[in-house]
């Protein structure tokens, strides 16, 4: 069991006016005071898988995960139920994340307990040594579902739906096809990551209509 509480300070000041609130009159400059209780989560083994200390857990509650080497499409503390291991004498690892987003605070991006009306699905799978040594490779899918919302930020400016063009709450589902690579293949250091999105989005608001995602 975990819990991380997290308190957080901000000040800003600016030299012009509807910068820190749309409203005039809350003059230049802003101060806030957040409170979170960032990580909180049960984690259990569930079962040894071979005589070399392979194994498979589950943790869930607010957690961080980062979906690849760099975190190019998912790096996130948030609610989410988590199954994890790994194979072939730790040569090989997985995940298999569900995430049901919280909003987070406008200033610090600290969770909060209000929900986000997102989720995320996250499948990932390593393999160490993959035909070179010292270079591990990994596949994933993730799916994003983001539905039909209207959200003014603590500063009162409107953040969703984006306003521009039609903004009108739209639901996008987009799944995300990844491969990508760390580490060394002889004397070349390299990192890698290429992503395919494929999806919709039932109302863009550039386009005025429904767009696929491609």
């Amino acid at each position: 069991i975990k819990v991380t509480q997290i308190f957080n300070i901000n000040h800003l000041v600016v030299d012009e006016l509807a910068v820190v609130n749309p409203d005039v009159r809350k003059g230049t400059a802003r101060t806030r005071f957040d409170y979170a209780l960032e990580e909180w989560f049960f984690e259990t083994k569930l079962a040894d898988l071979s005589p070399n200390y392979d194994f498979a857990s589950v943790r869930a509650g607010s957690q961080l995960f980062v979906s690849d080497f760099r975190g190019f499409v998912f790096a996130d503390t948030n609610r989410m139920v988590r199954l994890f291991g790994n194979r072939n004498a730790n040569r090989d690892q997985f995940n298999v994340v569900f995430v049901d987003q919280t909003e987070k605070e406008t200033n610090s991006f600290l969770n909060t307990f209000d929900d986000r009306g997102q989720q995320t699905f996250i499948v990932n799978y390593y393999r160490q040594d993959f035909i070179w040594p010292g270079y591990t490779a990994q596949v994933s899918y993730h799916f994003n579902h983001d539905s039909p919302t209207t959200h003014f930020d603590e500063n009162d400016f409107l953040v969703r739906p984006a306003p521009a063009g039609v903004f009108a709450p739209h639901t996008i589902n987009a799944h995300y096809l990844g491969w990508t690579g760390d580490g060394h293949i002889n004397q070349l250091n390299i990192s890698h990551a290429f992503y395919w999105v494929l999806g919709k989005d039932d109302l863009n608001p550039i386009a005025g209509q429904q767009q696929n995602i491609n």
